[in-house]
């Protein structure tokens, strides 16, 4: 059921973010991904709440998911526009990738592990310390906006200092809070707090790592590396939640925590080494920041792309 609902929900972003991108202008598409992205997250901590509605192990919620999901379908079936062609470039390769920005693809790769362990299995861990499911919605929803609150105020530093220095920065501080949070990890709001600090860190992050993969890039290069990026990241999704799950059984509850700690400071030293292999780009050379979100499909990252591009072309003019 997981993986039917998982490839049905691929199908589902691509079909709605291919309509939303088909009928935005260049003056709007800005402004259209904002808005794609705040509804999206509202809706992600809006589900939160509903959770408290009914017994998650009963059938009441599914049948709410599933009428909400065909409601949200009827605009687009009574409408008599035609429907949008799915369009998206060719993925770079993977070897390019790496010798172009060894860092974007390294970080992106290690991120979508931690990616998989924050929203595949937050929940588990939230039962398997006992927590209700008010507490576990409460847990998910911080999770969630956190990784809103600092997307900007990150992306604003970004477009200021070595981004590579702030990649650095971000892992190695949130990595050393959660290891703190660890000693006091039977507080509900210390878990809150853990909670938001994976979140704000990781989902500036994933915007943080395209944009210093474009630094290295042509303006007709960075919508393939954008596919090719979130290829890379859905690889290392795939097999974190097992072994994370297994060392959860093992090793008791807090292997959710100690597993993103281990990936983030990977991210760290590799970063740091990174920074002694080549010069860093001057900060007037590099491109804007654009957010992004991680659920979103390669169409929405090369829409950013596309707006980065144009940012950067208004800018030199």
């Amino acid at each position: 059921m997981r993986f039917v609902v998982g490839f049905s929900f691929a199908g589902v972003y691509v079909v709605a973010e291919s309509w939303m991108n088909d009928s935005a202008t260049n003056e709007t598409r800005g402004q259209t991904l904002s808005i794609y992205m705040i509804v999206q997250m509202a809706g992600i901590v809006a589900a939160q709440v509903v959770v408290n509605f009914a017994d998650p192990s009963g059938f009441v919620l599914f049948a709410v998911i599933s009428i909400v999901v065909s409601i949200s379908f009827a605009p687009i079936l009574l409408s008599v526009s035609p429907a949008p062609v799915f369009r998206t470039s060719a993925p770079m390769t993977l070897k390019r990738l790496f010798k172009t920005s060894p860092l974007g693809l390294v970080g992106s790769l290690l991120l979508g592990g931690v990616f998989s362990i924050m929203f595949g299995m937050s929940a588990v861990y939230g039962t398997a310390i006992g927590f209700s499911v008010a507490e576990i919605s409460i847990f998910i929803g911080t999770i969630y906006t956190g990784s809103v609150l600092l997307q900007y105020p990150i992306g604003w530093l970004s477009d200021r200092m070595d981004r590579r220095l702030l990649i650095v920065f971000i892992t190695a501080i949130s990595s050393t809070i959660l290891l703190v949070g660890l000693f006091w990890s039977n507080s509900f709001y210390v878990i809150l707090a853990m909670g938001f600090t994976i979140g704000s860190s990781t989902g500036p992050l994933y915007s943080l790592l395209i944009a210093h993969t474009n630094d290295y890039l042509e303006h007709e290069d960075m919508a393939n590396a954008s596919g090719a990026l979130v290829f890379v990241g859905g690889v290392g999704a795939i097999g974190t939640p097992v072994v994370v799950g297994y060392s959860m059984t093992l090793f008791g509850a807090n292997s959710f925590f100690v597993a993103m700690i281990v990936l983030m400071l990977l991210i760290t030293v590799y970063g740091s080494y990174r920074m002694t292999r080549r010069e860093g780009i001057s900060v007037d050379e590099t491109m804007s920041y654009t957010p992004v979100l991680p659920q979103t499909t390669p169409i929405v990252a090369e829409v950013a792309q596309e707006i980065a591009i144009e940012q950067e072309i208004e800018s030199e003019e």
